[in-house]
C-alpha cells in the first residue's frame, strides 16, 4: 500500500489487488472511511506511511477490501467466469436501459451550462462509457466462450 498527498491535505492509498499484483485500485479518504476513485490527481506526490499517520491518525491502518481475499470462496474455471460475465452484462444492460430513457429529449429544457444541463451531459457520459464497457465484456465473454468450447472438444477428443 503506498500513500500520496493532493491538494495538500488529501490523502490517498494505492492498493495493489488481491490475487492479482498488476492491478492497482485507488482509494481517497473521505469521514466516512476510504473510498475507490478512478486514479489519482495530477501532481499527487507518494509520501511515507508516517506522514501519512500524522495527517489521519488510525485511518491509515484500515485495511483496503482490495487488498484481502474475498469474505466467500468463489469457484474457478471458464464456466464460472462465463456466469459472471454474464451477470455484469445482464446489470449493465438493464442499467444502461432504465437510464438512458428520456435522455435523447431533456437537453431540450435545460438552460445552457446550468446544474440541470450539466447533469444530463454527464449522464450522457456515463452512458457511453457504459456502452462501451458492455461491449468489451460481451467481447470477452466471446472469446471466453470459444476457448471454453475448443477446450472441451480437445477433452472429448482425447476421450475417444
Amino acid at each position: 500500500m503506498t500513500f500520496h498527498l493532493a491538494h495538500g491535505s488529501v490523502v490517498y492509498r494505492t492498493t495493489a489487488l488481491h490475487g492479482y499484483s498488476a492491478i492497482h485500485l485507488v482509494e481517497r479518504r473521505l469521514q466516512a472511511g476510504w473510498a475507490l476513485v478512478p486514479e489519482l490527481p495530477h501532481g499527487a506526490e507518494e509520501i511515507a506511511g508516517e506522514t501519512a499517520r500524522e495527517l489521519l491518525g488510525e485511518a491509515v491502518d484500515e485495511p483496503s477490501r482490495f487488498a484481502v481475499a474475498p469474505e466467500e470462496r468463489v469457484a474457478g474455471g471458464l464456466d464460472t467466469r462465463l456466469d459472471q460475465l454474464n451477470s455484469m452484462i445482464d446489470t449493465t444492460v438493464a442499467w444502461l436501459r432504465t437510464s438512458a430513457v428520456g435522455t435523447d429529449t431533456e437537453l431540450q429544457w435545460a438552460r445552457y451550462q446550468s446544474s440541470d444541463y450539466d447533469y444530463e451531459l454527464d449522464l450522457r457520459e456515463a452512458l457511453s462509457d457504459a456502452a462501451s464497457l458492455l461491449s468489451r465484456m460481451v467481447k470477452h465473454r466471446d472469446t471466453l466462450a470459444v476457448r471454453n468450447e475448443m477446450r472441451r472438444l480437445k477433452i472429448a477428443s482425447e476421450d475417444d
